[in-house]
């Protein structure tokens, strides 16, 4: 192998050790989006799906628009603990692998959701989506 291959593998180990950790560590966690149904309570429903992105009223009807990312549960976050055996012992090389998996596949499910409010601030309408805009079925 030419020094400078060589060179270039050992700062791309040296310089992406971690990210994967990283990345599982900071995943989304689990959105309870069964919670958010026709009746709940505003505050709920922002409790469950976060801030609005945004808010309109029309003719007297509040609409709130949400996206989110609903990711794994706390327990998945043990593969932190293979990333690190990886590092370890190819000296960081793993990453090239570890990393875009994370990034790919572990971070989770975008979703959307549309609630519409009456007067009294609960859920007449709610639609939760994919991002993609399928039915959410998770």
């Amino acid at each position: 192998m030419k020094p400078t291959a060589l060179m270039v593998l050992l700062l791309t180990g040296v310089f992406a050790q971690g990210c994967s950790i990283y990345k599982a560590a900071t995943a989304p966690p689990p959105v309870e989006v069964e919670r958010v149904r026709v009746g709940s309570d505003r505050t709920e429903v922002i409790s469950v799906l976060g801030t609005p992105k945004l808010t309109e009223v029309t003719d007297g009807q509040r609409t709130d628009m949400f996206e989110f990312t609903s990711g794994y549960n706390q327990a998945s976050k043990s593969r932190i603990l293979f990333y690190i055996a990886g590092d370890f012992f190819t000296a960081g090389l793993s990453e090239l692998v570890f990393w875009p998996l994370e990034l790919a596949v572990l971070q989770g499910t975008e979703g959307r959701a549309v609630a519409t409010y009456g007067s009294d601030n609960k859920v007449q309408i709610v639609n939760i989506t994919t991002k993609d805009g399928k039915p959410w079925e998770h």
